[in-house]
């Protein structure tokens, strides 16, 4: 894949997965990875398949996302926390991140995306603007967000599609 826009849920996992391997396991992150991410060979096909992407875009609203979703589903406190965040920003700098800023009065001005606020929010509705603008697919594991941007025919692909089963 030459370029993606990916979520906060595939993207908060990565960054796990990352500091995973850097740091070892924490018992709050078990609780966290779902299906297909629960195996070793699939986490690191995983990891491949999102560093193998050329151009990764995201928008400033799933990375404001991200702390607080950290936070909430990781439990992590004090020094734990400080690591996970400091490997987290080491691996978004090296990956390259591109963070795109997806206006709420740009997406109100359109009738399509406009539309799709109440529906779904910002967040999701910025991903999905910036994927039809890019012209490049969304990866998520939200599945209403899924179905949400096939209904609009934005190209999205669900993390347990992506990731072949062992």
């Amino acid at each position: 894949m030459h370029k993606a826009v990916i979520d906060t849920g595939p993207l908060l996992s990565a960054l796990v997965l990352h500091y995973q391997a850097m740091r070892g396991s924490r018992p709050s992150f078990q609780s966290f990875l779902e299906d297909p991410l629960l195996i070793r060979e699939q986490q690191e096909q995983f990891l491949d398949m999102l560093a193998a992407i050329r151009e990764k875009l995201t928008t400033s609203h799933v990375v404001a996302e991200l702390q607080g979703l950290a936070k909430a589903r990781l439990k992590l406190s004090g020094d734990d926390r400080l690591g996970f965040w400091r490997n987290s920003i080491e691996l978004l700098v090296q990956w390259n991140l591109d963070e795109q800023l997806i206006r709420l009065l740009d997406l109100a001005s359109r009738e399509e995306a406009k539309l799709r606020l109440p529906e779904i929010g910002i967040v999701d509705a910025g991903l999905i603007e910036l994927a039809a603008r890019d012209n490049c697919p969304l990866i998520t594991n939200d599945g209403r967000l899924a179905g949400r941007a096939l209904a609009d025919h934005v190209d999205c692909q669900l993390v347990k599609q992506l990731i072949p089963p062992v």
